[in-house]
């Protein structure tokens, strides 16, 4: 008896790989159309047991979620400063 295949979808480049390091088995990604002009990349796993939506839920409350979001931040630090320097500014907390 052939089953059909249960996908579990996300275009969260975050939660991808925490699915992927928890089992669930990436089967490949699928363009996805917003409007005429943009689109989405969403990446696709099988998701047998379908825990996809529970895994989701429990990177969102993580260690790992606390640290990309917190990478985030000073990664836009960064780019904040870089601007800065490009106007000539810059900025020091201690001056």
């Amino acid at each position: 008896m052939i089953t059909k295949e249960k996908v579990y979808k996300t275009d969260n480049l975050a939660l991808a790989p925490y699915l992927f390091m928890e089992g669930l088995k990436y089967i490949g990604c699928d363009v996805e159309s917003k409007d005429n002009n943009t689109y989405k990349i969403v990446f696709c796993f099988n998701d047998e047991k379908g825990v996809g939506s529970d895994l989701a839920l429990e990177f969102s409350k993580s260690r790992e979620r606390q640290y990309k979001t917190t990478w985030s931040f000073f990664r836009n630090q960064i780019e904040e400063q870089k601007g800065q320097i490009r106007k000539g500014k810059t900025k020091c907390l201690n001056s």
